[in-house]
């Protein structure tokens, strides 16, 4: 197989445009790049397809799967029930769903998944137009910012309470829904969710790799995927509720030279989640292990009656974790909304 092909979602609806941009226009139409599958494979396509093209294969991009070459598409386009997955060759990538049995190879996004034969890691891309932290700011905290939806995050950092604290500190706490990629006047990153663990279990380390990319030091809850990456305090100061954020800001206050270490840290860490690494993680993937394994398959195996009993099999074991996954996520998520009112009584 000689060919890359990305299986995307709602193309023409959203990408009218996609055969006219390149690599160079992600940073430019930053805000366009938001959700698993406009990054995981509409980015995807354009940070690759003229490496692709240099090392002899051919990428491009659609709604439809094609039989003569590599497919890779997201997991919302890997659960049909009758749909012929035993003519394809497809890496899946999981991002924040439940387990894909019916592809040939499974892209988990956070390092705290211990990956088998068939799996591996390769982290989210970095936040597309990404502006870091001014230089010029030193090691001033006077804002701190929460760069994701706000539906996601914890309720106590909307508590007036803790915002008055916060400015009782000198700091001003804003919340960037719209703006993902803006770091320059933010001293802090503060994330922290109310989400069950099953969901956290599958969740990206991107806000603590783009806060290494931005400069900015992070103080971050107790999530799988921040924690699977952590080598040091350095990395981020971890916090589980409103006490020990403000704790965390008042320290790194007293301690200018902690900031500093920090930011340095960051910018070490960095280098290893660059637009450029990642993109040599993902070629590296494709043109060592993908490629040659697709073309045995197209030898031996593609189109076999094995294998299409092999991908029945496995679709009917993907349904079933998938609706494992699903209540086990209901059902810490009760746990959590009933775990939340008591904490609000006794408070």
């Amino acid at each position: 197989m000689n060919a890359v092909h990305f299986v995307g979602t709602h193309l023409a609806e959203i990408w009218p445009d996609l055969s006219r941009l390149g690599a160079d226009d992600i940073a430019r139409y930053a805000t366009r790049f938001r959700g698993g599958p406009q990054n995981w494979i509409v980015q995807t396509y354009l940070q690759l397809r003229e490496p692709l093209r240099r090392a002899g294969l051919a990428a491009s991009i659609s709604e439809h799967f094609h039989p003569d070459a590599i497919n890779i598409a997201h997991r919302d386009s890997l659960n049909r029930l009758w749909f012929p997955y035993a003519r394809y060759y497809i890496v899946g990538v999981r991002a924040d769903r439940s387990p894909i049995k019916v592809s040939d190879w499974e892209l988990l996004q956070n390092k705290a998944q211990i990956p088998d034969e068939r799996q591996r890691y390769i982290p989210f891309w970095p936040q597309p137009g990404l502006l870091p932290r001014e230089d010029t700011r030193g090691h001033q905290i006077s804002r701190i910012g929460y760069f994701g939806r706000p539906g996601a995050s914890s309720a106590w950092l909307d508590d007036p309470n803790f915002r008055a604290q916060l400015a009782d500190l000198g700091v001003r706490f804003e919340a960037r829904d719209d703006c993902w990629f803006d770091y320059r006047d933010v001293d802090l990153v503060l994330a922290h969710r109310r989400e069950s663990q099953t969901m956290l279990a599958q969740k990206p380390a991107s806000k603590l790799i783009n806060a290494w990319l931005a400069g900015v030091p992070a103080l971050l809850g107790p999530e799988p995927g921040y924690a699977a990456l952590r080598e040091s305090e350095l990395d981020f100061l971890e916090i589980d509720g409103p006490e020990e954020a403000l704790a965390a800001v008042r320290r790194l206050q007293q301690i200018p030279a902690l900031y500093e270490a920090m930011v340095k840290n960051g910018r070490s860490r960095a280098i290893s989640y660059t637009v450029d690494a990642s993109r040599e993680r993902w070629l590296e993937f494709l043109l060592r292990e993908v490629v040659p394994a697709a073309k045995r398959a197209q030898m031996t195996e593609m189109g076999t009656t094995r294998r299409w009993i092999k991908k029945t099999v496995h679709l009917g074991a993907q349904k079933l974790s998938s609706r494992v996954f699903r209540q086990r996520h209901a059902r810490e998520l009760k746990n959590l909304g009933a775990l939340t009112k008591c904490e609000a009584k006794s408070g």
